[in-house]
């Protein structure tokens, strides 16, 4: 439907050079829908970007990680003045957790995610996340590249 507006619009965020420029669509688009942006990052204890040495150090690391995206988040939504986000923060597969938990737990009707990611090691083709959202999503899905 061509005059369809979205209420509440989910993006997934990694913190890469995509989920940038995704982050900038997402506050747009939800700037001109007047909906709420959930702004999610998963913190997958598989990621490369997690350099723990013990096992224990793991949470302490995740913690960190996840207070820094979350200031680099509010910052960004600071700069454009927008106020209806909010950041959420969790563990897991990022695949699962997005598509399966968030998107209905959330009422999201609208799914905005970078083409790759962190986990993409600059590959040509899509990320595997943003294929999985894609393909198994339950709502529309805008992939950003």
């Amino acid at each position: 439907m061509l005059d369809e507006t979205y209420k509440h619009i989910l993006m997934c965020y990694d913190g890469s050079k995509n989920a940038e420029k995704a982050l900038m669509k997402a506050v747009n688009v939800a700037k001109r829908n007047e909906a709420k942006l959930s702004v999610v990052h998963i913190i997958h204890k598989d990621n490369p970007q997690f350099e723990v040495v013990k096992p224990s150090n793991f949470q302490a690391e995740a913690d960190q990680h996840a207070e820094e995206i979350r200031r680099h988040v509010e910052a960004v939504m600071d700069r454009a003045d927008f106020k209806a986000f909010e950041v959420l923060i969790d563990t897991g597969n990022p695949k699962t957790k997005i598509t399966y938990d968030y998107i209905d737990d959330l009422g999201t009707d609208l799914v905005i995610c970078g083409h790759t990611g962190m986990d993409s090691y600059d590959k040509m083709d899509m990320g595997s996340t943003s294929e999985n959202i894609a393909r198994y999503s339950s709502v529309d899905v805008m992939i950003v590249k």
